[in-house]
């Protein structure tokens, strides 16, 4: 799959992607979120094909990290281990979007949405197995970095992706819009409907 990025052209054609993630995240952990808020899956457990959370104390910031798969994203916790093991807690499996936002809805059985000033980052391609731990684990660290208002392992994983396309975090969307539709990859600068993330695929 080749990367998309879907966004509200009107609002973000020229940001840079990483002054959008820079606000992004400073909002999120401005709200006060920390490791207390852990999330959870759109199914609920361990297990689900959304994984999503918002900032603390009553705060709008939201991400949700979604598979392409169904049940495609797990969580472990191996309480049995110390807290500094590897193998104590970490997600693991298929990530292939990232939407970041305002107003998260959903979860407890439904698909989560998010309502406001949407970002989706399509494409991701992310891949982990179980027993693959915290480190060198890029699906975990992309989605624990979020969790705590952290963008710095996604846009690595953006900054990779997009190097083939001659751009970067660095450009604006509509740089990147424009260098991904040149190479025929796809690229939407209309506002990103996310009743269910597989949508932005």
């Amino acid at each position: 799959m080749s990367i998309s990025v879907t966004y509200d052209a009107a609002i973000f054609a020229n940001y840079t992607v990483d002054e959008y993630l820079a606000e992004w995240a400073t909002g999120f952990a401005t709200a006060g979120h920390g490791t207390s808020n852990t999330g959870g899956f759109n199914n609920g457990g361990f297990n689900g094909s959304q994984y999503a959370t918002h900032g603390a104390n009553g705060s709008d910031y939201a991400f949700i990290a979604g598979s392409d798969t169904a049940n495609g994203l797990h969580y472990v916790f191996n309480p049995a281990l110390p807290a500094s093991s590897n193998q104590n807690h970490y997600l693991y499996g298929s990530l292939d979007n990232v939407s970041l936002g305002y107003d998260l809805s959903g979860g407890n059985g439904s698909n989560f949405a998010l309502g406001n000033d949407v970002v989706t980052f399509s494409g991701l391609d992310l891949d982990s197995v179980l027993g693959a731990g915290r480190t060198g684990n890029e699906v975990h660290q992309v989605i624990y970095g979020l969790m705590q208002g952290n963008t710095s392992a996604l846009e690595g994983v953006l900054d990779s992706l997009l190097a083939s396309y001659s751009v970067s975090t660095d450009n604006t969307f509509a740089e990147i819009t424009a260098a991904l539709n040149a190479a025929s990859a796809t690229a939407v600068g209309v506002q990103a409907q996310v009743d269910d993330l597989a949508l932005a695929a």
